[in-house]
């Protein structure tokens, strides 16, 4: 599952020292890649001459879990309010509580109430989590979910490739005064798969924020199509279905066709995105990141 970082039982892994995917795909910050075009995708949030915001690896996906939970919570509150009218039905009848029905009944109400409070990751906290890059200062702002925000120095952080489930990312480490241990993680907006075209999208997603930073905003501008309609405010359930839909089109048109059949999925995730939408706040940062 594509919730590494964020989903209880399931955070980065830090305090270890970098590992052999760490090192073997590595950026570097001064090496210019022109075998790949820079691609932002739905991530840019604001990009100007002082700093890049962009959205977190979170965001793409928001609303799927919810709507998981929203669904399996009805299933499981129906078989509980089944069971428990069988057991009133039996009682009416002159016949004894079955132990059994009502071991039922609050087996199933217990499993809806652990899913719900696993699910909370995802609308009892924030809208979304922005990476702010600062091109004038040099530095990198991270929003995190108790609504702190990590501060380091963009020459400071080792970027790098990261999998979770069979997605990839890019991910940034701050490392300790040794250089090697781990203190805290956090990931770029664009996932895909391992294929070379996956690949090959998580690098050109890398290049645009290199050559920001190394370039400037008018290196990038001309790649940059739609800036994400959420600074300060919550998405509207058009933009939401959009970047939802967004996983399953494709250049290829036969590809195309089978990611056009998962509009059902879409929608209903939808409708979970605008749910955990509405009951998220918005992030908003500290003075000192505005100046």
């Amino acid at each position: 599952m594509y919730y590494r970082g964020i989903m209880p039982g399931r955070p980065f892994l830090v305090n270890g020292g970098l590992g052999d995917i760490d090192r073997r795909y590595q950026f570097c910050k001064d090496k210019r890649l022109d075998d790949v075009t820079p691609y932002p995708d739905l991530t840019v949030i604001k990009m100007n001459s002082s700093y890049l915001e962009v959205v977190d690896k979170f965001y793409s996906w928001k609303g799927v879990f919810t709507a998981f939970v929203v669904i399996w919570i009805a299933v499981l509150i129906s078989f509980a309010l089944g069971f428990g009218w069988l057991e009133i039905e039996s009682v009416r009848d002159g016949k004894d509580v079955s132990a059994f029905g009502i071991f039922a009944v609050m087996t199933l109400l217990g499993m809806a109430v652990a899913i719900f409070f696993i699910g909370r990751f995802e609308w009892a906290y924030y809208t979304h989590y922005p990476i702010r890059i600062n091109r004038i200062l040099r530095e990198v702002f991270v929003f995190r979910r108790d609504g702190n925000v990590l501060k380091v120095k963009w020459d400071d952080v080792f970027f790098t490739l990261g999998v979770d489930g069979r997605l990839w990312e890019i991910r940034g480490h701050v490392l300790g005064e040794d250089g090697v241990t781990i203190k805290e993680t956090f990931a770029l907006g664009v996932n895909d798969s391992g294929s070379d075209e996956g690949m090959r999208k998580l690098r050109s997603h890398w290049e645009f924020f290199r050559r920001y930073m190394d370039e400037g905003p008018a290196s990038v501008a001309p790649y940059l199509k739609l800036a994400l309609p959420i600074d300060g405010r919550r998405e509207s359930f058009r933009v939401g279905y959009e970047v939802l839909a967004s996983h399953f089109r494709h250049p290829d048109p036969v590809v195309a066709l089978f990611g056009s059949l998962a509009w059902p999925f879409v929608a209903i995730s939808s409708l979970g995105r605008w749910l955990a939408m509405q009951r998220s706040k918005v992030p908003r940062w500290p003075s000192d990141v505005e100046l």
